[in-house]
């Protein structure tokens, strides 16, 4: 495959490009190739290599190492059986994460939400739609609801990273537990397109209840693309 010269689009973003679906086809699993090798095979300078890994690493793809190379990146994993906390995560891999706030606002409770909550008919929650990215990247599209009081510390904070969870324990909200359930959905156009996915992507849906001791604080549903998440789950004593 040769780039163009004489497009409009610089030969770092199409070789960008190049890359990337290269990558979704799978064929970089094994081993990516060095920098030398992409300028020798595209016919372009290591310069522009060089832009086209770095766009690549700040969307997500790929994991640069000084001395070691580039290598595409694990897909992201959700554990189950214990309290995941995405920005936590991110932290410990060293990949920066942050959010992009896609909806806030004091609405009434859906049924389903009352439900969860054990709230009242009519009752009022905060409602948070979250975009959470490593990188450049979109991994997990999270809508909360949470009960108005509890939600309060939440309603005009900086939200952009870091857990909701935090603010919420350093205002005095202390979680004991999480339940979760998983099912596999289908997205709908107005959920795939944060994530730049056709309708119809293939996604986890994760539906967590929190609870502060034995109060359900927050409802969440997490949905997750199937090709850049893995459930994961271990046990222990077998017998």
């Amino acid at each position: 495959m040769t780039l163009e010269p004489s497009s409009p689009l610089p030969l770092y973003h199409q070789l960008e490009r190049v890359l990337a679906e290269r990558i979704a086809e799978g064929r970089y699993r094994d081993a990516f190739p060095g920098d030398l090798e992409l300028a020798a095979e595209f016919s372009v300078s290591r310069g522009t290599v060089r832009q086209a890994l770095d766009r690549l690493a700040r969307s997500g793809l790929i994991v640069r190492h000084q001395g070691r190379g580039s290598f595409v990146s694990a897909p992201l994993e959700y554990p189950l059986g214990r309290f995941y906390r995405f920005a936590h995560e991110m932290h410990v891999r060293g990949i920066p994460e942050s959010s992009r706030v896609l909806a806030r606002a004091v609405v009434r409770a859906p049924a389903t939400v009352t439900a969860a909550l054990g709230l009242g008919k009519g009752e009022r929650v905060l409602r948070i739609v979250r975009l959470r990215l490593a990188g450049d990247r979109p991994l997990l599209l999270e809508t909360s609801h949470f009960p108005e009081a509890v939600g309060a510390p939440l309603r005009f904070a900086d939200l952009s990273e870091g857990s909701l969870y935090d603010r919420l324990e350093g205002s005095g909200v202390r979680l004991s537990r999480v339940t979760e359930e998983v099912h596999p959905v289908a997205l709908r156009d107005e959920e795939a397109r944060p994530f730049g996915l056709p309708a119809g992507a293939p996604a986890f849906a994760v539906e967590r209840l929190a609870f502060a001791a034995e109060r359900p604080v927050e409802h969440r549903l997490v949905l997750a693309p199937g090709d850049r998440v893995t459930l994961t789950a271990s046990w222990g004593d077998l017998a």
